[in-house]
């Protein structure tokens, strides 16, 4: 009888453990809409989440933001070209969000405001790169990539 107790409850702790663990995590990050253009709409959101939480010494809204804008830009049905300079600039992006995750989990304000507007700057040297190569791309030779748009879907 005693061995049939210890089974029950150990199921039931392995059971529970990792609802246990659940819900001592991070809170959940905010799913991301993925619909054509929106990627990069939500991108831009999360993008202005970090600034408002750089005007207001908020870490966790810096730290929350950047991790999300990291994940937005790792998104499997995120369309690009597969060249070296824009993936260049893909990955420098995400080094740098993980930079600002960092700066705001130490709680350095001047880090994480320098990092940002390095993002920021790199966010548009990016666009400018890209709107470039649309206008010297042969759209049919692209096997049905889209490059990030040079205008914005508005009113989605």
């Amino acid at each position: 009888m005693k061995f049939k107790h210890f089974l029950m409850a150990s199921a039931t702790v392995v059971t529970l453990s990792p609802l246990a663990m659940w819900s001592w995590a991070e809170p959940p990050v905010q799913r991301i809409e993925q619909s054509e253009g929106m990627l990069m709409r939500s991108k831009l959101k999360k993008s202005q989440s970090v600034l408002e939480g750089l005007l207001r010494k908020d870490f966790k809204m810096i730290q929350q933001g950047a991790k999300e804008m990291k994940l937005i830009s790792e998104a499997a049905e995120w369309p690009r070209a597969r060249d070296s300079v824009y993936e260049h600039f893909s990955t420098e992006f995400r080094r740098q969000c993980n930079e600002l995750e960092e700066h705001a989990a130490e709680q350095n304000h001047k880090a994480a405001t320098f990092t940002y507007l390095h993002m920021t700057n790199l966010c548009i040297e990016c666009h400018d790169y890209v709107r470039d190569s649309l206008r010297v791309a042969d759209p049919t030779g692209r096997n049905g990539i889209q490059l990030i748009p040079a205008e914005w879907p508005e009113g989605k």
